[in-house]
């Protein structure tokens, strides 16, 4: 559904400034969308709370539970689920100003800083340049103090007709 809106629009900020036109919230249906066709999305409790269309930035957040922990010694959240929300935050950064239908991760580097124990978790993606084919975008994973748990530097295809 998500994917038919995408292509029905002519890219992913296109449906994004419709969406914004029309008076709806761009997060709220980036949420649905995502919690339709994304099972761990909603396993894992992230909410978009954050799109600048055009800007290419976005933000999500998500509580610790059991279902994000890594257990060795003291609970924090397991750097898969972590990579996990970065992924999806810095893909939707790109998504912001990707005029395309379609793009895909090419690479994602993270670097944990240290473990997230103190929820709920913000997740910032910023695209810092986009090319014709390729995007690069930073993002951070930070805990309810603000402290940085884990920095992230990622390559997206985005896909030209």
């Amino acid at each position: 559904m998500f994917d038919d809106e995408v292509r029905s629009a002519g890219g992913f900020r296109q449906l994004f400034e419709l969406w914004k036109s029309r008076g709806m919230s761009v997060e709220e249906r980036v949420n649905a969308a995502f919690s339709e066709e994304t099972g761990i999305y909603s396993e894992l409790g992230f909410r978009v709370t954050r799109v600048d269309v055009g800007g290419g930035y976005a933000e999500l957040t998500f509580p610790f539970s059991h279902m994000a922990s890594g257990r060795r010694g003291r609970p924090h959240v397991h750097g898969g689920v972590i990579m996990a929300a970065l992924d999806t935050t810095c893909g939707l950064a790109v998504m912001s100003v990707n005029t395309s239908t379609e793009q895909s991760t090419l690479e994602l580097k993270v670097n944990f800083v240290r473990p997230l124990v103190r929820g709920p978790f913000r997740v910032i993606g910023r695209v810092i340049h986009i090319g014709r084919n390729t995007a690069v975008v930073e993002g951070e994973a930070r805990d309810s103090g603000d402290e940085v748990g884990a920095r992230a530097l990622g390559t997206w295809f985005i896909f030209r007709a």
